[in-house]
């Protein structure tokens, strides 16, 4: 079946045009300068079940839901103006309670001395790849939901069995030396229990609304003054390179938490000294805080998870001595990517 026009359709629209949006495997449709539909086809009908009585001559923004006819204006003027190709997505109801994601591509239609005389839409239908993305993301929610039952069931099994050996210890014990030495250490498993609390905490608080906000540069140069001294006693420098940026208000605490976390990390990396540097730039989008040591780097093999919940190289689930539990730089790039920011990382 040809496509449909009504008796206005402009000039612009030949049997070349007409051919190619009846036989197009898309919905496609076409629309004049006031934006009134003059030609629509096959696949535009089935998709959103509109036939052409219903649809020809009547406005473009009918087919889109009201929150978006602002939007849609903008891009239709965008296109007509500067003929520039501009896309919409909205999401509109279909049969069964089902919400269809539609993307309108929108093209400039122009004669032969390329004055653009009306638009071309092109209807796309998002929603099963839509679906498809949800159903991959909840699949890596549950993925990444097994590996931190695991851990924390890891480490609280690790701190309550300590806890009970302490406890059985102290009760069998006659000498009143040895009791306190097992209360003492009851205390520290329950110190690393709630430390623990914490940073899961921290791990999976999200949407929260702080008042503490400060300026990034503020919160770095504070920083620098709380620890400048404690790392010089450990051999530590630290190097400031600040540059002029705009100023940029962040959540004071858990930024303070970020630095932390990293200044943490590269501590660890240099039990013998070395330098730290701190780093605040810009480009033409964003605000870049470098944080960078001269430790003994990441081995490329393990870099893509240093952001895994409980990955660790030096704590229990390593093999390792330390009672870190891995969280630190998994607390890090939450508390980032949660504020609206990104966070890389780099090693040689």
């Amino acid at each position: 079946m040809p496509a449909q026009h009504s008796s206005g359709t402009p000039p612009i629209a030949n049997d070349a045009y007409r051919l190619m949006v009846s036989n197009a495997p898309i919905a496609a449709a076409a629309i004049d300068a006031q934006f009134k539909i003059f030609c629509w086809n096959d696949a535009a009908g089935k998709l959103l079940g509109v036939s052409p009585d219903e649809i020809l001559g009547k406005s473009i923004y009918e087919l889109v839901p009201a929150n978006r006819h602002k939007l849609l204006g903008k891009l239709l003027q965008r296109t007509m103006r500067g003929g520039e190709v501009t896309q919409l997505e909205v999401r509109i109801p279909s049969q069964a309670d089902q919400i269809k994601n539609l993307v309108f591509m929108l093209s400039p239609i122009a004669d032969a001395q390329s004055s653009v005389q009306g638009v071309a839409v092109w209807i796309l239908d998002e929603t099963h790849r839509t679906q498809l993305s949800r159903q991959l993301a909840q699949t890596e929610r549950l993925a990444s939901l097994g590996t931190l039952a695991g851990g924390v069931a890891h480490h609280f099994n690790n701190i309550i069995g300590g806890v009970a050996t302490y406890v059985d210890y102290a009760l069998s014990s006659g000498s009143v030396i040895d009791m306190k030495r097992a209360l003492q250490l009851t205390s520290e498993a329950a110190a690393r229990a709630s430390k623990l609390t914490q940073s899961l905490l921290s791990f999976a608080k999200k949407d929260t609304h702080r008042t503490d906000m400060a300026d990034l540069t503020e919160i770095v140069l504070t920083f620098v003054h709380m620890v400048e001294r404690p790392l010089s006693e450990q051999n530590l420098e630290l190097q400031l390179d600040i540059k002029a940026v705009p100023i940029v208000p962040i959540e004071a605490n858990r930024m303070h938490q970020v630095l932390g976390n990293l200044l943490t990390n590269a501590k660890e990396a240099m039990p013998q000294g070395g330098t730290i540097r701190l780093a605040i730039d810009c480009d033409e989008k964003d605000i870049i805080l470098s944080f960078a040591d001269t430790g003994c780097g990441i081995d490329p093999k393990h870099l893509p998870l240093v952001f895994e919940p409980f990955f660790t190289t030096k704590g229990l689930l390593a093999g390792g001595d330390q009672g870190n539990p891995g969280l630190g730089l998994s607390v890090v790039h939450g508390i980032v990517t949660d504020m609206g920011g990104r966070i890389d990382v780099e090693s040689k």
